[in-house]
C-alpha cells in the first residue's frame, strides 16, 4: 500500500498538525456533508482542486477515504480540552 501513498502505520495525533489550513477547511466542509463542488463554491476553488486537497489530507493522515479523514478530524475536536467558563 505504501506505493499508493498510504501506510499501515498507526495514526499519530501529530499528523493532524501537518494538515494545511486549506486541507482542514476542506475537511470541515466535507464533514458538513458538502460535495467537492459545494466546497469549491464556498472556497472559490474548482472541485478538482478540492479533491486534491482532500486526497493529500488522506495521505497525510494515513487513511484511504475522505470519510475516514473527516472522522479523524472530528476525533481531534472531541479530544480537545473544553474551556470552562467558571472556576471550581
Amino acid at each position: 500500500m505504501a506505493q499508493y501513498g498510504y501506510s499501515n502505520r498507526q495514526e499519530s495525533p501529530g499528523d493532524l498538525d501537518r494538515l494545511s489550513e486549506r486541507q482542514r477547511d476542506c475537511l470541515r466542509l466535507a464533514a458538513r456533508g458538502l460535495t467537492s463542488a459545494g466546497i469549491g463554491e464556498r472556497l472559490g476553488l474548482s472541485p478538482r482542486t478540492v479533491d486534491e486537497h482532500l486526497m493529500l489530507a488522506c495521505r497525510t493522515l494515513g487513511v484511504r477515504t475522505r470519510v475516514q479523514a473527516v472522522a479523524r478530524l472530528a476525533l481531534e475536536a472531541r479530544a480537545a480540552p473544553e474551556t470552562r467558563s467558571f472556576l471550581p
